[in-house]
């Protein structure tokens, strides 16, 4: 999203089209504008990339001093015209662009339509102008109006709203957003890398913070308690090739850096009334089958642990390829099939959930894709809603579909005693200390991760391994080397590796370890790891409590937290690993290979 002002009379509107290209990583399913002309607001907006809405409504041949911009990635309402950004009130007064997603939205919804406003898209963004509107019916300022508005507003949001007078201001609830300044341009944009080439310099808005832009082109910063803030400018500058991956060296370091921001959209976007749904099928299904592939089935796998732990169900959890030969036909009514597909269309998923359902079992598809197959066969879908991922090996639609499933499987062991609406709110507040868990940890495990990448550089095989609700984590973390490293790695269990593996350990046999949840299963694997040292195999070790003395052991230190968040900081910790030493091989991680974002047969 974004919001640019000339102060000289320059035709914005090229700048805009410009700076939401560049945040097309962000998402490219819906895009609008929206100015003023003749003292009107006008709004243009469509289901398609800003380029094609540029070319479709003739934008090249409109001028404006001043307009928001916006470019989406659907989660709440399908790729639509109508859900498309900017939403506007009742009366046009005020436009309004917004990313992230509204915990209670289904309440504001019924409030404001109960109020007699007209709301005609599914997007949850739309309730804010909405809510301006009746602010300003009681003689409130702009900035008053938009402040009780926002308060209003549960969950992770950033907003920009544009007023007919002209003025605008712009909101962050978590993730920064920037100001960006020239001679004659002003510009709010929720990426620093969007401004390239227009601005010379650039404060940022942190969660919490405002700007205000009066109708004059004066800026104030201030907090939603009215307080005014200081600020101060730095100069602008970023390397030309670094733009298009948002000043990232490849998109897939970028996409671990939103991690912390990414699970709190998944926690926001899961509606009440779906979750609840959802989890009476669950609770009340003979069988609970978990299916997916790849990287979805490692989570699937944890989520084993966390519907068995939380709610007392022992899922069956299959590779969708072994579910179709040998678990589909006994599949019946009062089954719940879990379909987990982070794109919606991979080929065997799909086709699980499709033959499930001709069964008559209840299919819950968890993907990230709304518009996909996957939601069209299931009975319900869950959104994972993290946002685009351009990097073939996935990195936050994994963390986020463990917070999903982590709030399904809390949601089964609640309902019989707790509203789920309670549930989210408790389980919301347990994610925001993850959040700022993983924010004040990620740069530190990002250099102790470069640096045990070294100790694997040579070795042209490895292991990584763990037990209990790690071990899926284990299985996870050779993937990601496999992907982005090409380096041959296998997930085993910790009690495995004495089974035959520990036959071929030397120093070209990499062993990266992660330090056990289960206490008694700690104590074990520690016993392990001084087997492997002696063999003379590079090891290293995730660990999450006292610090290893061993000086053969390289160590990265996975921030603690409550154990069933734990697999989140762990996969950030094993990601972080492959990134590395994917780069110190010199590959480009962003596409491996032979590999693609959706596999189809």
């Amino acid at each position: 999203m974004v919001f640019i002002r000339s102060t000289g009379g320059l035709n914005v509107i090229p700048l805009a089209r410009l700076a939401l290209t560049r945040m097309e990583f962000r998402g490219r399913d819906c895009s609008g504008l929206a100015w003023l002309e003749g003292g009107e607001v006008k709004i243009v907006k469509d289901s398609c990339p800003i380029g094609e809405l540029y070319t479709k409504y003739s934008l090249g041949d409109r001028s404006a001093i001043s307009v928001l911009g916006h470019t989406r990635y659907s989660t709440h309402g399908k790729a639509d015209a109508r859900n498309a950004h900017p939403h506007a009130d009742c009366e046009k007064t005020v436009v309004v662009v917004g990313d992230g997603a509204v915990r209670n939205y289904e309440e504001l919804y019924t409030e404001l339509v109960e109020k007699g406003h007209k709301l005609t898209s599914k997007s949850d963004f739309e309730l804010l102008p909405h809510l301006i509107e009746d602010f300003a019916k009681k003689g409130f300022s702009h900035t008053r109006a938009f402040t009780e508005a926002i308060a209003k507003l549960k969950g992770f949001v950033t907003a920009i709203a544009f007023f007919k007078d002209g003025s605008a201001i712009a909101y962050t609830s978590h993730q920064p957003i920037y100001v960006g300044l020239s001679r004659d341009l002003l510009a709010i944009a929720s990426t620093l890398s969007s401004l390239h080439g227009m601005v010379t310099e650039y404060s940022e808005i942190s969660g919490g913070e405002m700007v205000v832009v009066t109708s004059e082109g004066n800026i104030v910063f201030a907090d939603l308690n009215g307080r005014t803030l200081s600020r101060q400018f730095l100069n602008y500058h970023l390397d030309e090739s670094l733009v298009e991956t948002s000043g990232f060296p490849h998109h897939m370091l970028r996409e671990i850096y939103e991690i912390p921001y990414s699970i709190l959209r998944t926690a926001s976007a899961l509606q009440a009334k779906y979750l609840e749904l959802a989890s009476k099928m669950i609770r009340r299904s003979n069988r609970v089958f978990v299916t997916a592939n790849g990287t979805s089935l490692h989570a699937g796998m944890v989520f084993s642990y966390y519907l068995s732990e939380l709610a007392g169900i022992v899922p069956t959890v299959v590779s969708a390829s072994e579910f179709l030969l040998y678990y589909l036909d006994g599949v019946s009514v009062g089954d719940s099939v879990i379909a987990i597909s982070q794109s919606g269309e991979t080929s065997e998923v799909v086709r699980s959930a499709y033959e499930a359902r001709l069964r008559g079992a209840t299919v819950i598809g968890v993907t990230n894709n709304i518009n996909s197959r996957l939601t069209r066969f299931s009975n319900i879908y869950l959104p994972i809603a993290a946002g685009p991922e351009l990097a073939v090996p996935a990195t936050k639609t994994f963390t986020s579909t463990l917070v999903l499933l982590y709030t399904l499987a809390k949601s089964v062991a609640t309902i019989v005693n707790t509203p789920i609406s309670n549930t989210l709110s408790e389980i919301w507040h347990e994610f925001e200390s993850v959040h700022t868990v993983l924010i004040e940890n990620l740069n530190k495990v990002s250099v102790e991760a470069e640096e045990a990448s070294k100790r694997l550089t040579k070795c042209s095989s490895g292991y990584v391994v763990s037990r209990g609700i790690a071990y899926p984590l284990a299985l996870e973390g050779a993937l990601k080397i496999k992907e982005a490293a090409y380096v041959h790695a296998e997930g085993i269990e910790g009690g495995e590796l004495r089974h035959g593996p520990i036959a071929i350990l030397d120093e070209n046999v990499f062993v990266v370890f992660i330090e056990p949840l289960e206490p008694v299963a700690a104590e074990d694997m520690l016993v392990v790891v001084e087997e492997v040292l002696e063999y003379g195999s590079p090891a290293v070790l995730l660990s999450h409590t006292t610090k290893s003395e061993r000086s053969k052991l390289t160590e990265i230190r996975v921030p603690s937290m409550k154990r069933h968040f734990m697999p989140i900081a762990i996969a950030v910790a094993l990601q972080l690993l492959a990134y590395h030493l994917a780069k110190r091989r010199g590959i480009n991680v962003d596409k491996p290979r032979r590999l693609t974002k959706v596999v189809k047969m």
